[in-house]
């Protein structure tokens, strides 16, 4: 079932669905990739650059097949000057040494005509004929990539009759819906060895390796139908939390940087390069309704505020890493602002969301705008989940971030078929988190006044076990902890508590990419914590 599952999907597999695990195959057999195109106009023939472990640099061209074959016409047409500009162009990249003349390859998930197979051997005779011995293109066509795949695959591949059951459910979604996290985290709790068992056994380190580049495939698999659609956002979100079991394997067994290192690149620079396509995305787009006008309505503002939150983790990104500002900063910074009046605060699921734009807020606007709209969040909390008689009943609330928003937005909406059981009254998991920035923002004066409705509501938080299980979907194991603000605080001891910063409860691991946390956190708003959120403060605002 697996093994014909994989062949249905390298089949329907396009450029872009199957060069991130290419990427992990390579990595697997000890290359060390250090580039993956966009798929824009500017990739130059070259999707994948690699270093060969012998230190010969190698780069990729990918091509899909429609019909199962490249013809002589797609060849002529399409890909001949490119591999031609392959095999003799020189790379320039930091990571590879220009003196060295790459391996050229061109690789399909399909088959070559004879035809083709003649051209290239053709392109290949006539540099050997003219003494360019050294220049050569080589070919990977569907059936090695096939056994790439199943080399990869491991015993803790999706054996029993639910996980592949998992599996099939994703691969044969739509892919233009919302990507279902909670179906991808299990085949990953199915597939990574995190057990907490005194008789676990360390895996070898091989077996390491091979778990996450096999883990990297699953992603692929399950989210195909996805990528296919050119479904960033659903990428971004299933490559995120591959990344999350990646870190939780590397916490939980104590895996060294060098075991683990190329994995982790690949998928950020996965999501990275989603970031930047969904930015091209909407810059072409008129407006962002999705289908019908009249069924989106109660989505479009959902969906604009996580748009916001995903723009502004890009430009914070960028940020970091110190890239020279352009129109892409520009129309960010736009795109932000003119549609920053749609947030919807619609569950505390959200909140991360909201703080994402709130930290690119307050590097483009040197007003107090930023800071009035952490107030108003603090307030709406207060006023939507302040404790209610039985005869106010719940006509409004916000959801505690367990969540999501296909999950509330039917009973936010009253069409829900069946009653909401939970209760949200007089709690928050954000409303500590959010107290504490303001206060380190120095709002004394308004603090005062929104204090008597912050205490009338209880700060939950929930500590995990394990650092490896911060990192996991739902944990069985860790304590749920319920604070109780004081009625009257002194505002020297809750500036102490608001400038803390250590951030104990974030892994290790992590702690080198506070712009991958924000990330995290906006996928996993239930991890939302005011130690966390301090951390992320103080990191942030360093950018």
């Amino acid at each position: 079932m697996i093994e014909r599952l994989i062949e249905n999907w390298l089949d329907k597999a396009t450029e872009r669905s199957f060069q991130v695990p290419f990427c992990h195959m390579l990595c697997a057999n000890g290359y060390t990739v250090v580039h993956l195109s966009r798929h824009c106009g500017m990739e130059m023939g070259k999707d994948v650059l690699a270093i060969h472990p012998d230190g010969t640099p190698c780069a990729y061209q990918l091509k899909s097949t429609k019909d199962g074959k490249i013809s002589l016409k797609q060849w002529r047409a399409e890909i001949s000057r490119q591999v031609l500009d392959l095999v003799v162009g020189k790379i320039i990249h930091p990571s590879i040494d220009g003196s060295k003349h790459a391996r050229a390859y061109l690789v399909t998930n399909g088959e070559l005509e004879e035809e083709v197979i003649r051209a290239i051997d053709d392109m290949n005779r006539g540099f050997f004929d003219s003494g360019q011995t050294h220049l050569r293109l080589r070919t990977i066509v569907k059936g090695e990539l096939f056994k790439m795949v199943k080399d990869l695959q491991t015993d803790f591949w999706p054996s029993e009759l639910t996980d592949v059951k998992t599996l099939l459910q994703l691969f044969l979604e739509s892919g233009r819906g919302i990507l279902p996290k909670e179906k991808l985290a299990a085949l990953f709790e199915a597939t990574f060895p995190l057990a907490q068992r005194k008789s676990d056994k360390l895996p070898s380190k091989a077996e390491c390796a091979r778990i996450l580049a096999s883990g990297a495939l699953l992603c692929s698999v399950a989210i195909s139908s996805f990528s296919n659609q050119n479904n960033y956002v659903a990428e971004i979100e299933g490559w995120t939390l591959y990344i999350a079991y990646l870190l939780a394997l590397v916490e939980r067994w104590n895996l060294p940087l060098r075991l683990w290192r190329n994995e982790f690149e690949i998928a950020t620079k996965s999501m990275y390069n989603s970031l930047s396509n969904l930015c091209d995305e909407l810059k072409g787009r008129k407006h962002f309704v999705e289908g019908n006008p009249l069924v989106d309505a109660p989505l479009y503002r959902v969906r604009l505020t996580w748009l916001i939150a995903l723009m502004s983790v890009y430009a914070l990104w960028r940020r970091n890493e110190e890239k020279p500002k352009n129109e892409v900063d520009d129309f960010i910074r736009n795109f932000c602002l003119e549609n920053k009046s749609k947030l919807n605060l619609w569950g505390e699921a959200a909140i991360p969301q909201f703080l994402a734009f709130y930290w690119y807020f307050q590097k483009i606007d040197a007003t107090l705008s930023p800071d009035r709209l952490l107030s108003g969040l603090i307030s709406a909390i207060c006023q939507l989940n302040k404790p209610r008689s039985d005869k106010e009943g719940e006509k409004q609330f916000l959801a505690n971030p367990y969540y999501e928003a296909v999950d509330i937005l039917p009973h936010i909406l009253r069409i829900s078929d069946e009653p909401l059981q939970d209760t949200f009254r007089g709690s928050s998991y954000a409303l500590e988190g959010l107290v504490h920035l303001f206060v380190r923002r120095n709002w004394k004066q308004t603090i005062r006044l929104l204090w008597p409705d912050i205490t009338r509501l209880k700060f939950e938080m929930f500590e995990p076990e394990n650092n490896s299980d911060f990192y996991r979907w739902r944990n069985q194991k860790g304590t749920h902890k319920t604070i109780l603000p004081k009625h009257r605080q002194e505002w020297k001891e809750l500036r102490t508590l608001a400038s803390e910063s250590n951030g104990k409860c974030i892994p290790s691991s992590i702690k080198n990419y506070p712009v991958l946390l924000l990330l995290f956190l906006c996928v996993y708003p239930h991890r939302i914590n005011s130690e966390t959120l301090r951390w992320l403060d103080t990191k942030l605002m360093k950018i």
